[in-house]
């Protein structure tokens, strides 16, 4: 079976990446979890691993001014897929069933209105020309994203000069640069419809904690690979609010047998 990875910054797991890490034990896909030697919360369901075998940098690259680790998890992200033949899942990810590739892909189809492509569950095979491409703009170019027309680029450069991964907007790293990598390529030939990996979209949030659960079901989630829980969303939603019994959460934890009082979010 295919092993899915991802990376963890911070000492402690929530209620959230527990269940969603042992979802994928309960599937008997084991995650591995790569750190920087913070974690104290190692539970014996996932493998942990020294993330510096995959990204050895002096310092965990935080956003100056909200200290977001994003745009590390989004450089880790693309040599994981580099070095690897694993696939990257975001940690809330919860797998309803074991995720597997289709000759070495995996990832759902571009939201064009947006130019935006999801890159929560992703997977690229090493000879990927969409990959070499992400590879060379994250770690050997200007940093001057090629999908920006001349103008904004000449204006941005009079802006700041040099460019540099935080004077870029914080998400350009992942969802830009997959699209504009990706769509319009024969590799995007190979995604999956975006329910199938996010089988609850972000605009049925309130579902999450919905009691009747037979409110879910034209979603047939059941049947995706797999439902993914916007951990910014779902801390807005669940922070101090009790979660409904009988809601898809609740189901969920019991399931996998998480106490969500021991590990809060």
């Amino acid at each position: 079976m295919e092993r899915v990875a991802t990376l963890w910054i911070g000492k402690r797991f929530s209620f959230l990446e527990h269940l969603c890490l042992k979802s994928f034990a309960d599937v008997d896909q084991t995650p591995i979890v790569y750190h920087y030697g913070d974690l104290e919360d190692i539970p014996d369901y996932i493998e942990a691993r020294d993330a510096r075998e995959i990204f050895d940098t002096p310092e965990i690259y935080r956003d100056p001014i909200m200290r977001s680790v994003a745009v590390h998890a989004d450089l880790f992200r693309l040599k994981l897929i580099q070095q690897s033949d694993y696939i990257w899942v975001d940690a809330d990810a919860y797998a309803v069933r074991p995720f597997e590739t289709r000759e070495g892909y995996l990832f759902p189809k571009a939201n064009l209105a947006r130019q935006r492509m999801m890159n929560g569950v992703v997977a690229l095979p090493s000879d990927s020309p969409a990959l070499k491409k992400m590879c060379d703009f994250a770690f050997d170019s200007d940093l001057v994203p090629f999908w920006w027309s001349d103008d904004r680029k000449h204006a941005y450069r009079d802006i700041y000069g040099q460019s540099t991964y935080w004077s870029l907007p914080l998400s350009t790293l992942g969802p830009p640069l997959f699209f504009h990598s990706l769509y319009g390529t024969p590799e995007h030939d190979m995604s999956l419809p975006r329910v199938e990996l996010y089988a609850v979209p972000l605009r049925h949030r309130g579902l999450w904690n919905e009691p009747d659960m037979s409110k879910l079901e034209f979603l047939d989630w059941q049947s995706k690979m797999s439902i993914h829980f916007f951990g910014s969303w779902f801390r807005k939603i669940f922070k101090d609010r009790e979660i409904n019994s009988g809601s898809l959460v609740d189901t969920l934890l019991r399931k996998h047998a998480i106490d969500p009082s021991l590990y809060p979010l």
